[in-house]
């Protein structure tokens, strides 16, 4: 039963889609960084326009003190894309009016697609930081990590792309969880880097006992040490074979091939840039060598063309290689 008076309203009471959505831009222009002076009166401005405004914007902080805050890089990784945008905004204003489960479901959404981690890059963005313990991480192309430290553990997970990680002296274990398993660092520098069905680890220095979610591994069997890799899926271990201090140049914005099959040359070069490329199924056996800018998609192709006498053809986002 509604024991509120005639003429009165309530925070629950339906609002405007048009309206929403306005404070739902103002919600989104706070979350990019402070509001400047002109910015912050235009805000007062709207909430004092209507009861209606003032009602939604109340209802965008019930949203923040639910959310604690928005995911900090969520408004940087749609700057620069206004498709994004529309779709950020979309959600959030969506939230404003909906009840707390469906923020959960939406966050539980966000976070497996990587836009509401903790440290993420967008395609060709590369990020270095330094976490509170001392360690350091670098994300390549188009990668999502959290990172959770408690008195007991640091875990870095790992849900797309790749990671460099230098280890600091910390007596909590450190673990990077990937799809696959979980990798304990033994005092180290490593990378990992999620495949599309199992995890990549390579490592440079000390280290990593691996430990794949579904696996019965002897003890021993599962430490990779300095100068070694291995592929590994949930049920098992790859073959360790041997790795190369040269397969860290993507942080130099290079990618440095040794013999490498084309087809594994296009598919590298593809993290870094929004294009296809394809190849001339004749050219199955060619193999590349040299070093190549993975931030310059047309000087790379060009250095592949005149070096192996290769012609390249674009059209649109799709690129082809022939002879």
């Amino acid at each position: 039963m509604n024991n509120r008076e005639p003429g009165t309203t309530s925070l629950d009471d339906a609002i405007p889609q048009q309206v929403l959505a306005q404070a739902a831009s103002w919600l989104m222009l706070m979350q990019e960084g402070p509001l400047l002076p002109a910015q912050q009166l235009e805000l007062q401005r709207w909430r004092l326009a209507s009861a209606e405004h003032e009602r939604a914007w109340k209802r965008a902080q019930r949203l923040l003190k639910r959310l604690g805050s928005l995911p900090p890089t969520l408004a940087k990784q749609t700057l620069d894309r206004p498709t994004g945008r529309r779709a950020v905004l979309h959600g959030l204003l969506l939230l404003i009016g909906a009840a707390p489960v469906s923020w959960w479901a939406w966050r539980s959404q966000a976070w497996r697609a990587g836009f509401a981690s903790d440290y993420q890059t967008s395609v060709g963005e590369r990020q270095h930081a330094r976490l509170a313990d001392g360690t350091q991480i670098t994300l390549n192309s188009d990668s999502a990590m959290d990172v959770l430290f408690d008195s007991a553990q640091r875990l870095l997970h790992l849900h797309r792309g790749e990671v460099y990680i230098v280890t600091a002296t910390d007596p909590r274990p450190l673990t990077a969880q990937t799809q696959q398993g979980q990798l304990l660092a033994l005092g180290t520098r490593f990378s990992v880097r999620q495949l599309a069905d199992e995890t990549l680890l390579a490592v440079y220095e000390g280290a990593v006992q691996v430990r794949p979610e579904r696996a019965s591994v002897a003890s021993g069997e599962n430490i990779i040490r300095a100068g070694q890799q291995v592929r590994f899926n949930r049920e098992r271990l790859g073959n360790i074979e041997p790795v190369r201090e040269t397969t860290l140049a993507w942080q130099r914005g290079l990618l440095v091939a040794d013999d490498m099959p084309l087809r594994q040359w296009t598919q590298e070069l593809m993290r870094y840039a929004d294009q296809h490329l394809e190849c001339d199924p004749v050219l199955d056996e060619l193999r590349v060598s040299g070093t190549f800018p993975v931030d310059d998609l047309p000087l790379a192709l060009a250095m592949l063309a005149q070096t192996y006498g290769l012609q390249v053809r674009q059209n649109g986002r799709q690129v082809f290689i022939s002879r």
